[in-house]
């Protein structure tokens, strides 16, 4: 058999590919089986805001979970620079947490750069367990979890 390698991009190869890798997966793993069910596809939303007497948003916690793998992730978490340090994040992850928990999940995992909120997170119980350094160029991106 002899072969060649293609360069660039082709839609019917990138999905002929994507299929290989799904159908591989789906052959290998039950867990990814189960996840790929019709009824498991969509993450669910889980979400809470702080909002002012006067409707302004103090900071929101936005994540999704996946219910079969019973799996919580913090997309985006934001405070109002004026309220930080009152204890209004760690109020809002609570919240999301318990949605995830009520919903089943063990465990909650995000990422954060250096300059955002390790630490926050840290004290909020999650561990570090990997770190993407120079991504994006001069900044560590922190990948943490935690057992809910």
């Amino acid at each position: 058999m002899t072969w060649r390698i293609e360069l660039g991009p082709d839609e019917g190869r990138e999905e002929e590919t994507t299929d290989g890798l799904v159908a591989h997966n789906l052959e290998a793993s039950a867990a990814i089986r189960e996840r790929f069910e019709p009824a498991n596809l969509p993450a669910r939303p889980v979400a809470a805001y702080a909002v002012g007497d006067d409707g302004e948003l103090l900071g929101g916690c936005v994540g999704s979970t996946i219910d079969v793998w019973r799996w919580l992730t913090i997309d985006t978490m934001w405070v109002n620079e004026g309220h930080r340090g009152q204890g209004l994040g760690r109020l809002l992850l609570a919240a999301v947490e318990q949605q995830a928990r009520d919903r089943g999940c063990r465990w909650a995992r995000l990422n954060t750069w250096e300059f955002q909120a390790p630490d926050f997170y840290a004290r909020c119980g999650y561990e570090t367990y990997g770190r993407e350094t120079d991504y994006p160029p001069g900044h560590t991106n922190h990948l943490m979890r935690k057992d809910l």
